[in-house]
């Protein structure tokens, strides 16, 4: 995992919005390369895979708009999962500003790849909230599948950080072999940052990949039981 963390930037503000597209917690992407799309997603797609090279991504006012679009999807979808999460909705947002923007340490967990910023935004009449910008890239052979980016406020962060400590402190059976394994696969993140909702945001990414994990190795002994009584 590379490290790179940059100073943050002077306050910008834009007043010119794209398409608005939502997608929180769970990974449903965008994919870079699309038939028959509309100028706005066009542009919107052609502006995340800027976003994974530009080494200004965390505070170049030409993400202003993906930021914002981020910003309404995670505050417009709270307690509603259910909600077309790849739809996009022409839209006309609000001014943003943006100040405190920092670069956070890339990640590199193949396929997927991620850039993130942390940042201060005031959207429109809202009140000002602090958080994440994530870009996250699916990677084969390497060419980019698809793109997604998503706002992570603090308190996302919080809620799930004391969600994970609570089940912890109810116990956790440290020698199931599985988690054992999953646990040595993605070792504890190096948050370059004594800032505790950075420290937090680290803990909850990795729980994320040994959830992640777990499921993917139970899915797999499932495969395996099938695959048994379908030939014994």
């Amino acid at each position: 995992m590379s490290v790179t963390v940059r100073s943050s930037s002077p306050t910008r503000t834009s007043f010119k919005w794209g398409a608005a597209l939502r997608a929180i917690s769970v990974l449903s992407v965008l994919g870079i390369a699309g038939c028959a799309e509309s100028p706005e997603k066009k542009a919107y797609q052609q502006t995340l895979e800027t976003a994974q090279t530009d080494p200004n991504f965390c505070y170049s006012n030409r993400y202003d708009s993906v930021l914002a679009q981020a910003w309404q999807r995670a505050h417009s979808t709270e307690g509603n999962g259910q909600q077309d999460k790849t739809q996009v909705q022409a839209a006309a947002l609000p001014a943003v500003t943006v100040t405190g923007a920092t670069a956070m340490p890339e990640l590199s967990v193949p396929p997927y790849s991620q850039r993130s910023c942390r940042l201060s935004v005031k959207i429109g009449d809202a009140a000002p909230e602090t958080g994440f910008l994530t870009f996250t890239y699916l990677v084969r052979d390497n060419v980019t599948k698809s793109a997604l980016a998503e706002w992570h406020p603090d308190t996302e962060i919080t809620e799930k950080y004391d969600a994970l400590m609570e089940k912890i402190k109810a116990g956790v059976d440290m020698n199931n072999p599985d988690l054992k394994a999953c646990i040595t696969r993605y070792p504890a993140f190096n948050a370059p940052s004594f800032d505790p909702m950075v420290q937090k945001a680290a803990v909850d990414l990795r729980a994320h990949l040994v959830r992640r994990c777990l499921a993917n190795r139970a899915a797999l002994k499932n495969l395996y039981s099938d695959l048994y009584f379908i030939h014994r």
